[in-house]
């Protein structure tokens, strides 16, 4: 596999057609259509990107309330809107900016290199969909079939790893022309990917850019009835008792 974070696609290479014995793909679209199914793997996804949140808003117990009580992915995304609104006004508030003024400025620095930091997280994770012959235009939270929705489903739950980027490579006084925003979030992502973590789901300790690979394994699992529930990995702390039933490994785990 040939790609780069400016083509738009891959180029892939493979030495026979094969198929997989599990034929995840047809799983994945009849997942699709099925309205149960959807709304619970976009509700699991939108739980971990709350989650991953509460490092800079507070998810209240209502919040949660709502979210068990959605039975639709309109549902969901409504919710969704409402709590990122709140999130995205502290985000440019730790910053020092007006989030309402800059937040529709795409030409503003901040905004450029959030996006420059989700198109380099979104290029790793479309190429595990692939690897692991998923569609990626096929996703659950994001129904249109026009752009890879899939990637954009699996990115929600990890989108904290390149804004947490922006804000650490963000200098404290502020801009200044001079300042070139995009290449040091980029320069900071790629040293956090490499950070090691604990994900409590596999009992593993791996590098961040392994959970990418983590996510897309265990929706497969999931699809092809390995595993009765969506486990998103996560990063977390050790914990006693008995440990959950997953059916993965996430490949480069680290020695403690």
């Amino acid at each position: 596999m040939i790609h780069r974070r400016n083509m738009p696609s891959p180029y892939l290479f493979f030495p026979d057609a094969g198929a997989d014995p599990k034929d995840v793909l047809t799983h994945q679209v009849v997942f699709r259509e099925n309205k149960i199914r959807s709304t619970y793997i976009a509700r699991t996804l939108i739980a971990a990107r709350f989650r991953s949140m509460e490092y800079l808003i507070p998810i209240s117990d209502t919040v949660w309330k709502k979210l068990t009580k959605c039975r639709s992915v309109t549902a969901i995304r409504l919710l969704e809107a409402e709590v990122t609104q709140r999130y995205w006004s502290a985000f440019y508030f730790r910053l020092g900016l007006n989030g309402e003024v800059v937040r529709r400025d795409r030409e503003h620095p901040v905004n450029k290199a959030l996006n420059a930091a989700s198109y380099f997280v979104s290029g790793i994770l479309l190429r595990w969909v692939l690897f692991h012959k998923l569609s990626p235009e096929h996703g659950y939270l994001h129904e249109q079939t026009a752009y890879p929705s899939l990637v954009f489903d699996l990115i929600e739950p990890y989108r904290y790893l390149f804004e947490q980027a922006v804000l650490g490579a963000h200098p404290s006084g502020g801009l200044t022309e001079g300042d070139w925003l995009t290449g040091k979030t980029i320069s900071y992502l790629k040293e956090t990917l490499e950070e090691p973590v604990y994900v409590p789901a596999t009992r593993q300790t791996v590098r961040k850019k392994n959970l990418l690979h983590g996510c897309v394994m265990a929706l497969r699992a999931y699809l092809i009835g390995d595993m009765s529930r969506l486990v998103i990995p996560v990063e977390g702390k050790k914990q006693g008792g008995r440990p959950l039933k997953v059916s993965f490994k996430m490949p480069g785990g680290l020695k403690e």
